[in-house]
């Protein structure tokens, strides 16, 4: 029988740490209520029948008094005054700060990166005098800061900053920015300072071992994950392989597992094993940085060796739990962090259902088989309800994918290990062993990218709340249907399953297949839905050009799928902002000929530089330039020759296709740019098709809507985007002009066919969801 008594005082703990977290200063009086209201239930409780009932009750009211009486006696320093009242008046502030976690690159120009810090101390000349010079604090913070990507955790920094307060319920009470000015560094103590030159050492080593595998390599040995790329981590998440990008808890169970075999072939005590084991955990935890799936995992291997070493059994569900408790104890914002709650999803998954889920499948399959498929099935459908809320959708090919790769990862990160431990004094020795450790990351990568590219990698599901009810159901069912004792409850379980699951199916096949029927097979032109940002398809005589790429690579590769777009005959790139670029990973390789903005900054061309070695011509382009794609002529509008003043979203590529097509894009150009454009008399008029400039924002022309006089625009948005695009002003002065808006905010991916005289019109989305007709 399942040991569930601390189950109701971890969801306590939880339940306390998410509320208490959600304000910016936890009140006194919160906690002297709970712990009141736990005294007085202890006082009754052995007078009451139910005793076990209200002790729980008083447990979980002491816990939660706890937790609000460490965050309440905590606000003084996590929010202090100095800080406070640099935020409210947007003041610089001179800050001693420590690292706390790696440093992350921003894209975009400049060498900037943002790093979790904690302020010690604070002050600034532009303070108050009786403000100045306070120390003492623990303030945490995410800063902004350039030409310092090296940092490593517990370094300390001096340096000139602006603060602005952070979110509510965020972990980092402020926001910093550095201001300029010198940075002063300190090292960090001589532990972190050890840990960070081994976790250096082995990133150097690894990043010369080829392929995938070397870029895995220190995310899966200690946990660093400089070298994984944007599009080697997609992979690995579209795989259900993310939890192997860096280190997971499994690698603490691993490393207390291995030293434990070790001391006991050596003949040590039960005492020596147990305070070997515990010294192995600290060095290992401070060597990968404390990400929250090692902290539950370190202190759940340390309740089990304390147990141990004290003689007592240790059971899987109450040191689960109690590692909870803990852990929020003294941490309260891992309730926030969805990576905590997958590492407790997966945890109990493992424990509750794996081992039924085993038992079932061993009268199909060998019991070996039965348990490889059991475990990664059992962890999925434990932590699917919270990955529904990152991305709604259903891995196909995750639980093969883990099966495949799991194997391999004990490997990697035992000799990755020692690899990392040796290289600075036996470094010849220390890279045979980190060679051999590539071998199986490099198997690990290769899964990655055989699944990513498997057809059907994922089915969509739900969004939001009702996915994550589904996926609860689903979870529920799964349970009872192999873990009931009533053998009617589980066959009615398994039947409402699969009737469900046939549902899902019905539902899916149905609405695909209405979708591929619905939608104008002679389409010319299409705007992709990839969020707050630009990517339109257009189409003539079997050539496709698009016109940039969006935000996202995975995006855009999944509407080039769904149209059946193999290649880009011509790209244009507007420009040069992240919401244009971003996705270029999806068409490197295949693009023909790509024209774009004059490059200002060494990012920039670095961009044209990686699409120039994917094989594509590429070359600046101006007004003036022409050409043709499938027999419809296209002609560069904007920007002016070179030299010229207008860069950015002002000197934005404006493209015109004409005839059957009969579409002008208009890029990111602003209102200033847009009368320029209007001045140089190259605009026509009539057109079919505009595309709104910049997304709708409010810097428009209005006269050169009016002159260019469409049918039909297309607004290319982000669903729910901090920016408020497209705006009211952008649309009123499309609709003063009796022009058709398509918005892929609101309708999704929208494709566009001319017949006749009439643009149809066809979206993916439930606003405009069909086929339309505009005269």
């Amino acid at each position: 029988m399942t040991d569930l008594r601390m189950a109701a005082p971890a969801l306590a703990a939880w339940v306390t740490a998410l509320a208490c977290t959600q304000v910016r200063e936890v009140p006194a009086w919160a906690s002297l209520t709970l712990g009141g209201l736990a005294v007085v239930l202890l006082t009754i409780a052995p007078r009451a029948r139910a005793v076990r009932t209200l002790s729980s009750l008083a447990v979980c009211l002491a816990i939660g008094a706890a937790s609000a009486a460490g965050l309440s006696a905590s606000s003084l320093q996590r929010s202090p005054a100095v800080l406070e009242d640099a935020a409210n008046s947007s003041r610089v502030v001179d800050l001693t700060a420590v690292v706390t976690g790696r440093p992350h690159n921003l894209d975009g120009p400049g060498d900037r990166v943002v790093v979790d810090v904690t302020v010690t101390a604070a002050g600034a000349s532009s303070m108050p005098s009786t403000a100045a010079g306070v120390s003492g604090l623990s303030a945490p913070a995410v800063l902004f800061i350039g030409g310092t990507a090296d940092l490593r955790v517990g370094e300390t920094l001096g340096l000139t900053a602006r603060v602005e307060n952070g979110r509510d319920g965020d972990r980092q009470a402020f926001v910093l920015a550095d201001a300029g000015g010198t940075v002063s560094r300190t090292a960090p103590a001589a532990v972190d300072d050890l840990a960070g030159g081994l976790r250096a050492g082995f990133v150097t080593f690894s990043s010369e071992l080829p392929g995938d595998g070397g870029r895995l390599l220190p995310g899966l040995a200690v946990g660093d994950t400089a070298l994984v790329d944007e599009a080697l981590s997609d992979r690995m998440t579209e795989a259900s392989l993310s939890h192997l990008t860096a280190v997971s808890g499994a690698n603490c169970a691993l490393v207390v597992g291995a030293v434990l075999g070790l001391l006991a072939l050596c003949g040590a005590s039960r005492r020596l094993r147990v305070g070997g084991s515990l010294l192995a955990l600290a060095g290992f935890v401070v060597l990968v940085t404390p990400e929250p799936s090692v902290v539950r995992a370190a202190t759940m291997a340390a309740i089990v060796l304390v147990s141990h070493g004290l003689g007592r059994r240790s059971l899987g569900a109450p040191v689960l739990c109690l590692a909870v408790v803990v852990c929020l104890l003294v941490d309260p914002w891992l309730a926030r962090e969805f990576g905590f709650a997958l590492s407790v999803a997966a945890t109990a998954g493992l424990l509750f259902l794996a081992g039924p889920l085993a038992t079932l499948l061993s009268r199909f399959v060998p019991r070996v088989l039965a348990a490889a498929i059991a475990l990664p099935l059992a962890a999925q459908l434990a932590c699917q309800p919270i990955i529904v809320l990152l991305d709604p959708s259903v891995p196909v090919w995750g639980v093969p994918a883990n099966m495949l790769a799991a194997p391999a990862a004990p490997v990697v990160t035992i000799l990755g290990m020692i690899s990392c431990l040796l290289l600075p004094t036996l470094p010849g020795l220390g890279a045979v062993i980190g060679t051999l450790a590539w071998v199986p990351s490099q198997w690990v990568a290769a899964v990655a990218a055989a699944t990513d590219a498997a057809p059907l990698a994922r089915l969509p599901g739900a969004p939001g709340v009702p996915g994550m009810l589904a996926a609860v159901g689903a979870l529920v069912l799964v349970s009872v249907a192999v873990g009931s004792a009533s053998a009617r409850v589980r066959r009615f379980s398994a039947s409402v399953l699969i009737v469900a699951f046939c549902g899902y199916l019905a539902v899916l096949g149905g609405s695909r297949i209405g979708e591929l029927v619905s939608r104008p097979g002679d389409w010319t032109v299409a705007m992709c839905d990839v969020g707050q940002g630009d990517a339109v398809l257009v189409r003539s005589g079997g050539a496709v050009a698009l016109v940039d790429t969006g935000p996202d690579a995975d995006a855009l590769d999944a509407c080039l799928a769904d149209l059946g777009i193999g290649h880009i005959d011509l790209l244009v790139l507007t420009h040069f902002d992240a919401d244009h670029v971003g996705g270029i990973t999806a068409v490197i390789g295949r693009t023909t000929q790509v024209l774009h903005q004059t490059p200002q900054e060494k990012s920039e061309r670095a961009v044209i530089t990686t699409l120039a070695d994917g094989g594509a011509l590429v070359a600046e382009t101006a007004a003036g330039d022409a050409g043709d794609l499938g027999g419809v002529a296209w002609r560069v509008l904007w920007p002016p020759p070179q030299p010229t003043p207008y860069t950015g979203n002002d000197g934005s590529v404006v493209i015109e296709f004409g005839g059957t097509i009969d579409a002008i894009l208009l890029g990111d150009l602003g209102a200033d740019s847009g009368l320029a454009l209007l001045a140089e008399g190259t605009v026509g008029s009539g057109y079919a098709i505009v595309k709104m400039a910049h997304h709708g924002s409010a810097d428009q022309y209005g006269p050169l809507y009016s002159r260019i006089g469409a049918r039909l625009a297309l607004v290319s948005s982000g669903a729910d985007n901090d920016y408020g695009h497209p705006t009211a002003s952008a649309l009123a002065l499309l609709t003063r002009d009796g022009t058709a808006v398509a918005r892929s905010d609101r309708s999704g991916t929208t494709l566009v066919a001319t017949r006749e005289d009439e643009l149809v019109t066809w979206s993916s989305g439930p606003a405009d969801g069909g086929l339309r007709a505009t005269g």
